[in-house]
């Protein structure tokens, strides 16, 4: 009986660990996602591009989803999404300085934009990476070395008995 209660411990405690593990993860890329900041958000216009510059703080080994809206100071509900944009924007972006995005506008607005009262806001969002995750790897060592262990230990307290043989118990050592 007690071997049976201590199979169940050690498989609880085994299961906690799992738990915790699996929780992690998500712990860690809400850290991630607080560490995220786009600075210096500036635009230039020239002929029919408009170059908006911005700076991605974030740790330098995190690939980032970047988009772009224009918005408008005078008017709440405006908001934008361009669409003929390339550079620095969409699923794949790395943190840095001075990254730019280019968006030919005249194909969207081919009259133009009337008003001064423009601006854009660049958003970045941590993209998790695809694939199996290492913490994936992890909780599954654990479990693999939980269930070993659990049909390791032994049935009872007491050594086990060698089965009945025809053959003599082999001499002592000298």
């Amino acid at each position: 009986m007690y071997a049976v209660v201590a199979r169940f411990n050690l498989l609880r405690v085994v299961l906690a660990g799992l738990l915790l593990l699996e929780g992690w993860p998500l712990a860690a890329a809400h850290a991630q996602a607080e560490d995220t900041s786009v600075e210096n958000v500036r635009f230039e216009i020239s002929a029919d591009l408009i170059r908006i510059y911005y700076d991605l703080n974030a740790p330098i080994d995190k690939v980032h989803a970047v988009r772009l809206l224009l918005r408008r100071e005078n008017d709440a509900s405006f908001v934008y999404r361009p669409l003929n944009i390339t550079g620095d924007a969409g699923t794949i972006v790395f943190p840095g300085q001075k990254r730019r995005i280019v968006w030919e506008f005249t194909k969207e607005f081919p009259d133009g934009l009337s008003g001064e009262d423009f601006y854009f806001v660049v958003e970045a969002e941590y993209v998790e990476p695809e694939g199996m995750s290492p913490w994936i790897w992890i909780g599954g060592g654990v479990l693999v070395a939980g269930i070993v262990t659990l049909i390791a230990l032994p049935g009872s307290d007491e050594p086990p008995v060698p089965p009945p043989s025809g053959f003599p118990a082999p001499p002592g050592r000298p």
